[in-house]
């Protein structure tokens, strides 16, 4: 990792099958390559994105290529699994990616104590939502989904990213912030600490007693993302 470099973070970018803010994302990563010590990518880099050879169609791939050739350039990457990731950590750390987790990562730069994830699971209480992320993450739901033929699996995914690409057009709830706030307090007990999400969509900074939450924006249509300099200052900067 390059030494007094800075630390960005990159919302939910939703990219699609030819997409045309492939090439703008791949060119922000080639730049943020060049300054960056590390590079956070907060989940649902894609609308669908199952780990596994056959059904990783050129904007993955693409994507991959490029976020490898910065980590052997020097360039930390790591990932928060999202709502829309599946097995991308069984499929890609160690080649796209230095660490993967589909809780989150603590990501303290100098003196700043920092912890982030993706987002959907800050409401305790979603019983019903955090039970099937469970189970279709789980190595019973992938040896059945294995089980099925080839194609029949490809035209499963393709049938459910275009389910998920029609929910991108709207929230469908207002910004939780007591829930959010509920979730950031146990990981912001010392002075100057911050918790980092995406999910939401939204831009946000909430102060709290005794540190920050910071909430990404979707990459797409905002292109922003959240730099931490060398120094621990830590702000939203348009790409």
């Amino acid at each position: 990792m390059r030494p007094a470099s800075d630390l960005v973070f990159i919302g939910d970018v939703h990219l699609d099958r030819d997409d045309p803010a492939l090439s703008p994302f791949l060119a922000l990563l080639e730049k943020l390559g060049r300054e960056a010590g590390r590079i956070v990518l907060m989940g649902d880099l894609f609308n669908l994105w199952i780990g596994a050879p056959e059904l990783e169609e050129a904007h993955h791939r693409a994507v991959v290529t490029c976020l490898t050739k910065l980590r052997f350039a020097g360039t930390e990457v790591h990932y928060l699994e999202g709502n829309r990731d599946y097995r991308i950590a069984a499929a890609h750390r160690g080649e796209a990616f230095d660490a993967v987790s589909d809780l989150g990562l603590p990501e303290d730069w100098g003196a700043r104590s920092i912890w982030a994830a993706h987002g959907d699971l800050v409401n305790a209480g979603d019983v019903q939502y955090r039970s099937w992320r469970a189970f279709s993450r789980s190595a019973v739901a992938w040896a059945l989904f294995s089980a099925i033929p080839r194609g029949r699996r490809f035209a499963i995914a393709e049938s459910i990213e275009r389910r998920m690409r029609a929910t991108n057009l709207e929230m469908k709830r207002e910004f939780p912030e007591a829930v959010v706030r509920a979730y950031a307090a146990p990981y912001l007990r010392e002075d100057g600490a911050a918790v980092v999400l995406g999910h939401f969509h939204v831009e946000k900074e909430i102060a709290a007693e005794r540190g920050r939450i910071f909430v990404l924006p979707e990459w797409k249509g905002t292109r922003r993302h959240l730099r931490v300099t060398a120094n621990g200052d830590m702000r939203f900067e348009n790409a």
